[in-house]
């Protein structure tokens, strides 16, 4: 589609029924103070896609500052690109962002990582600014139309992921759309473009260049986004597991022939991901990252000449975790939460039978997050359901208070701190003084 060139569709899917009602008002109040104003993003895509879309972002021609003169429930936030907020009584935020222009042409020598997008535009510009084809669509539900600058809607019906220019750059732009090409592609079952998959393997290490936190973010949000199984096989396919998982990476290499089938073992506990979660962040992120390290936790372990003692079990679930700990910079609660879950699937059936001791575990304050993974894992390998249920009775009982449970900041590691704490060894009360085999 050419420069200044736009189509709008007036036949489609959306009906002003589907919008969000103060999305709706907002647009509406924006056209009444004399401003453009549309959906956009992956509402508008999952709206013509028939699905419920579970966000509806705006943008509009009003600059930040007239959006807050304008809705008294309105914050700002960003550095890299400010942003409206709108707040509401029920928890809900509605973004609004202003017409964002296209990037300075930095030229071929230069890495072109945008640091500052605080550069306002148009709507052309706006929409030639975003990822991907099917992400740039507006619509306008004053007028009833989808208003299409960059092709997506062909895009759409072909069900091909592109994106907007030059992959190569637009990646070289923003690392982090190299994993949301991964999370959109498994996510709406579309194709991949070749030109993409080959700008992703190319330069997948300048994901070394992005905002850590906005890496990690995405990959809790691959975990909990209803298609964990197939982004992170497409993220292995790909080569960017090498580099923000490469423990993950090498295992599946290893272990990825027939005879351990590592991929469909690690797919197979990411399907219960996706079953139980559908969608929507329903269980702690330690508890997530868990899902995924269980098939190389459980490896490991069966790799071991000689079974472990409780000490030696504790300092190889920390080694395991801490190398990703450390560099995706995990919140301290999301460690503990991920080293206590892995950990007490090794205890657990060793205590079943020991009413005192099944107690004792269950005020672990790790122990909702181990009961929730060892129902993902009950799910995937078909494992005893009566041995879940029988946890499952002990779930509200009162637990044992633990700081590094509690608080969201702090080191990534949890220190060592003597019996009955979050990072020593398990006390009497807390289980077994021996370990058991691993289980799937």
């Amino acid at each position: 589609m050419s420069a200044g060139a736009s189509t709008r569709y007036v036949r489609h899917a959306v009906t002003l029924q589907d919008i969000d009602e103060d999305a709706h008002r907002v647009v509406r109040r924006l056209h009444q103070t004399g401003y453009e104003a549309f959906l956009v993003g992956g509402s508008v895509r999952d709206l013509l896609l028939g699905k419920r879309p579970k966000d509806f972002d705006i943008v509009t021609g009003a600059m930040p500052q007239e959006v807050r003169r304008i809705f008294r429930n309105c914050r700002l936030i960003g550095r890299r690109f400010l942003l409206a907020h709108l707040l509401y009584a029920d928890g809900k935020v509605l973004e609004v962002a202003t017409f964002r222009a296209e990037p300075y042409d930095q030229g071929e020598g230069e890495t072109q990582l945008i640091t500052d997008d605080n550069q306002f535009g148009t709507p052309e510009t706006d929409a030639r600014r975003r990822d991907f084809t099917v992400n740039a669509l507006f619509y306008d539900p004053e007028k009833g139309e989808v208003i299409d600058y960059v092709g997506g809607m062909d895009d759409l019906k072909n069900r091909l992921l592109r994106t907007i220019g030059d992959p190569v750059v637009r990646f070289r732009e923003d690392p982090v759309r190299m994993l949301r090409a991964v999370k959109f592609t498994a996510r709406t079952g579309f194709t991949l473009g070749e030109p993409e998959r080959k700008a992703i393997r190319a330069e997948r290490r300048q994901l070394r260049k992005a905002a850590v936190p906005r890496l990690y973010e995405e990959i809790l949000r691959m975990l909990w986004g209803g298609a964990a199984a197939e982004s992170f096989a497409l993220m292995h396919e790909l080569g960017l597991m090498e580099i923000l998982l490469p423990e993950v990476s090498a295992w599946l290499s290893r272990k990825g022939g027939p005879d351990h089938d590592a991929l469909g073992r690690m797919r197979a506990v990411l399907e219960a991901l996706d079953a139980h979660c559908d969608g929507r962040p329903k269980l702690e992120s330690g508890v997530l990252l868990a899902a995924l390290l269980w098939p190389l936790f459980s490896d490991l372990l069966d790799d071991l000449p000689r079974e472990p003692d409780p000490a030696t079990l504790k300092k190889l679930t920390e080694e395991l975790v801490a190398p990703a700990a450390l560099r995706l910079r995990m919140p301290r609660r999301d460690v503990s939460m991920l080293v206590a879950a892995l950990e007490l699937q090794l205890r657990m059936p060793h205590v079943a039978h020991k009413r005192a001791a099944r107690f004792g575990l269950a005020r672990h304050p790790g122990f909702p997050g181990a009961l929730d993974l060892l129902a993902l894992r009950t799910e995937a390998f078909a494992l005893d359901e009566a041995d879940l249920t029988e946890w499952q009775t002990l779930r509200d009982i009162p637990r044992d208070r633990d700081d590094a449970f509690e608080r969201r900041g702090g080191s990534p590691m949890p220190a060592h701190r003597g019996r009955g704490g979050a990072g020593g060894p398990p006390s009497r009360r807390g289980g077994p003084s021996r370990p058991f085999p691993p289980r799937r």
